[in-house]
């Protein structure tokens, strides 16, 4: 265990829907510290956006960034109830694994996974984070982020992850603008050798793309005679789940 992080996260759980204001002093005698290791946590945590400080009284409440992960842990559990039938069909018609995962920060995190029986998959597992420009998910979910935040990655090194990996960042434009147009996107080896993977968007009742559904197994099969009716099935599913979280597709 890293000290420094439990003490950060230990004054933060000081705070609950009757306390709402501590002062350093207060959190000093809550968690048995020296007032100077916990100012220092304090005004970690406040530069981080986690705690602010009342003008008035001083003393310091939860700030945004808990709301916004609050947010995010509120959207994944929503998605998951939304995804969960069409995965579930989509994985055992074609018996592979499917994946859905939302954006945060130029990385891909998968938050939800179904597996066919009896077939196990250990990568990429529930919770992990992959850069978004060498996965079909994320090239779904990158190609709906606004243009200036895309154009970010022409000044990034892009760590190649198999001699398939997008990267030239002229070519990763064009890749995301063919996954705009198309509606879809494709993992040709590209994380892993030997396994490819079809990826589609997910949107909300405002239309915003918030997830990406796919469905990953070995190359031969998911680029193979099925392609073209898997990419079918992979879209239809992805618009099902948007249905269900209130999108209105034609």
């Amino acid at each position: 265990m890293i000290q420094s992080v439990d003490r950060a996260l230990s004054v933060l759980c000081q705070f609950n829907s009757q306390v709402r204001y501590l002062g350093i002093t207060e959190l000093s005698r809550l968690l048995d510290l020296p007032k100077s290791t916990v100012h220092g946590l304090v005004k970690t945590l406040e530069a981080r956006r986690f705690l602010t400080q009342d003008p008035e009284n001083g003393k310091y409440q939860l700030g945004v960034k808990v709301y916004e992960l609050g947010m995010v842990y509120g959207n994944a559990v929503e998605l998951q109830t939304a995804a969960r039938n069409a995965a579930n069909r989509l994985s055992s018609r074609y018996e592979e694994a499917v994946h859905l995962a939302i954006y945060v920060g130029g990385m891909v995190v998968y938050i939800m996974k179904t597996e066919f029986k009896g077939k196990l998959v250990a990568f990429p597992r529930v919770g992990a984070s992959i850069p978004a420009y060498a996965t079909a998910s994320g090239k779904v979910l990158l190609a709906a982020r606004p243009d200036a935040e895309i154009e970010k990655y022409r000044e990034e090194e892009l760590f190649p992850f198999t001699s398939n990996t997008i990267t030239d960042k002229g070519s990763l434009m064009a890749e995301l603008v063919r996954v705009r147009k198309q509606g879809f996107a494709v993992d040709n080896e590209e994380t892993l050798k030997g396994i490819a993977c079809v990826g589609a968007p997910v949107s909300d009742r405002l239309g915003h793309i918030v997830a990406a559904l796919s469905i990953s197994g070995p190359v031969e099969k998911i680029l193979g005679e099925l392609y073209p009716q898997l990419v079918k099935d992979v879209v239809q599913a992805a618009d099902e789940i948007s249905r269900n979280l209130g999108c209105s597709i034609d």
